[in-house]
């Protein structure tokens, strides 16, 4: 008889197993592109689960169930045991391909920036040689060697900040949220609506990213959080980026703004048509929104900063520039 209930516990303690384990594969289907390998595995266990839980009915429905094997139930533990460990240790491959599927889609990426300074720089040398060559005036030369001297500039401004742009801007911005997150000690979630690639041009998605660069950067070196956020949303009129954080936030004063490389933001969302707000209070964290109207796009650099809004809350919504 103790035996018997042994075997019970036994077989109960074999369904939770089971359950858990297809819980884990059907959580593992969703992260996985090329879901058939666990989905089969997944029914099996499946299976063996329904068929487990099938046996524990029986013993709690038949007036006379059938006599538990105690070995027969140690096996099945065993083996519920084994697959689950097995899964468990197979999670963290779905990761690294997930890891190198993005670090693949990086590497497109930079190749494609590198071409494209690549063309760019051939093409001033190339007028550089034909003016040269037609005798045009030397003022028209300097002209073009100065345009390539600023691609050169801006090339080397945009490397040095970890800010390069290339057909997607995702992946461009999870690049840059991955690099300066090896400097702070909280995660950042990120958050990015797939419109956003045919809602912005190449100079604006240049320019957010340098904004979003020293938002990043302020939070993960100053404001001692336990988590951020970073968030990208493409609504009707205006897409919003935001970066937020739950740190120790600071009193906003537009002399020590420039202190935060809040006046350099500004300067920049003023170049495109863009609005910069701060909300911050002490001890309440500190949000940083990025207000670009959609309409823009087809002027960059033609619109100023909205007006300020009037304060009416208890944090600071300080619209800057």
């Amino acid at each position: 008889m103790e035996d018997s209930s042994s075997a019970l516990w036994v077989l109960i303690g074999t369904c939770v197993l089971h359950w858990v384990t297809v819980l884990i594969l059907i959580r593992r289907v969703r992260e996985t592109e090329k879901p058939w390998a666990w989905n089969l595995l997944g029914w099996a266990v499946s299976v063996l689960a329904m068929q487990q839980s099938y046996g524990l009915y029986l013993q709690f429905t038949e007036l006379n169930p059938p006599v538990l094997s105690f070995l027969k139930e140690i096996l099945g533990v065993l083996v519920a045991s084994l697959m689950l460990g097995g899964i468990v240790m197979l999670a963290p491959i779905l990761k690294i391909l997930q890891r190198n599927k993005e670090l693949l889609a990086v590497i497109d990426e930079r190749n494609i920036i590198i071409c494209q300074f690549h063309d760019r720089i051939v093409r001033t040398l190339r007028q550089v040689q034909i003016a040269m060559e037609v005798g045009k005036p030397t003022n028209y030369i300097i002209e073009q060697v100065a345009e390539m001297s600023k691609m050169l500039q801006v090339f080397l401004e945009d490397l040095k900040a970890g800010v390069l742009l290339g057909s997607k801007f995702e992946i461009a911005l999870n690049t840059l949220i991955e690099e300066l997150s090896k400097e702070g000690a909280f995660p950042i979630s990120v958050y990015v609506d797939p419109a956003i690639e045919d809602s912005i041009s190449f100079d604006q998605g240049s320019e957010l990213l340098h904004m979003l660069r020293e938002a990043i950067h302020n939070s993960v070196q100053y404001s001692q959080a336990k988590k951020g956020k970073v968030s990208v949303k493409v609504k009707e009129s205006a897409i919003l980026f935001e970066v937020s954080d739950n740190g120790k936030g600071f009193e906003f004063d537009l002399v020590g703004a420039e202190g935060h490389g809040l006046g350099k933001m500004a300067g920049r969302a003023k170049e495109i048509g863009a609005r910069l707000k701060v909300h911050s209070q002490p001890n309440k964290g500190t949000t940083i929104v990025i207000e670009l109207p959609r309409k823009s796009l087809s002027s960059v650099g033609n619109h100023g900063v909205s007006s300020p809004q009037p304060y009416n809350g208890k944090s600071k919504k300080v619209p800057v520039g």
